[in-house]
């Protein structure tokens, strides 16, 4: 992001898609037998550590977010397998939340705790941390993040390649969204002036990225040229021009084109 931002130096952004296995969160709300009157659904997890933040609490604070009862009745998994395998330390062995088309602060590592309210929570990483301004007319109010927004993201060439004039060049990527599924992905070659389709790779599946790739035909003049990916999905979305300040160093999901130099 320009200009440059607290946290860490994502640069043009970090994902995965991974394959999970566990039990379904509501199946263990079912055997808690959770009352009508519930409203969120607590998840914590086993990090925690002292936070540097004038804003935040004094002493240790552990990682803690919450969902709405609805979406953990609806598909949030408590996973203890990741694509086949037992479940790495770092991924949160022996047991994480995967909370499916939300951003991953929802997934919770290293589950230790689940706590069934019916009072919503009000956490420094759901509140203060991980939150964004929702403006209500006049108002502006900090809302949680939560789903995630569309986006297709460029993986190869990079920032900064050089690729040979007069050839043609694989440009490639990923791109995700939250309910829907990804129905095009086009791309742009001369920094937005015009767009071409490419070809998605694959099948559709639920809450995974969808790859795709396009054959460029790089110009015969060497020099700077500017690709950008815009993706769309099955409710309409599409990714939006320009920043939405609002959303702080969160939801970073406009057209980030980037620069590729052409050779002879």
């Amino acid at each position: 992001l320009e200009p440059k931002v607290k946290g860490v130096q994502w640069r043009l952004g970090a994902v995965g898609t991974a394959e999970w296995t566990g039990v379904a969160l509501s199946a263990l709300l079912d055997r808690a037998v959770v009352k009508s009157s519930a409203r969120e659904v607590v998840l914590q997890g086993a990090d925690c550590g002292m936070l540097e933040d004038p804003k935040g609490p004094p002493g240790e604070l552990t990682f803690a977010r919450s969902i709405p009862v609805s979406k953990a009745r609806a598909d949030v998994l408590l996973a203890y397998k990741m694509n086949g395998g037992e479940l790495p330390p770092q991924h949160g062995f022996p047991v994480r939340a995967i909370v499916p088309g939300w951003y991953a602060m929802a997934s919770i590592k290293w589950l230790q705790r689940v706590i069934v309210t019916d009072q919503p929570f009000g956490g420094y990483y759901q509140t203060i941390d991980y939150a964004y301004w929702k403006r209500r007319g006049d108002i502006g109010e900090l809302v949680p993040v939560a789903e995630m927004q569309i986006k297709a993201e460029i993986a190869k060439p990079a920032q900064g390649e050089t690729v040979p004039s007069s050839s043609n060049v694989r440009v490639h990527g990923a791109a995700w969204t939250s309910d829907g599924e990804i129905t095009k992905v086009e791309l742009s070659t001369d920094g937005g002036a015009t767009w071409c389709e490419t070809s998605l790779l694959g099948a559709s599946k639920p809450n995974a990225w969808r790859l795709w790739e396009f054959n460029w035909k790089t110009p015969s003049a060497p020099g700077k040229r500017t690709l950008i990916a815009r993706a769309t999905d099955s409710l309409g979305q599409t990714q939006p021009v320009h920043r939405d300040p609002d959303r702080g160093t969160y939801m970073i999901n406009h057209l980030l084109p980037i620069e590729v130099t052409v050779k002879l």
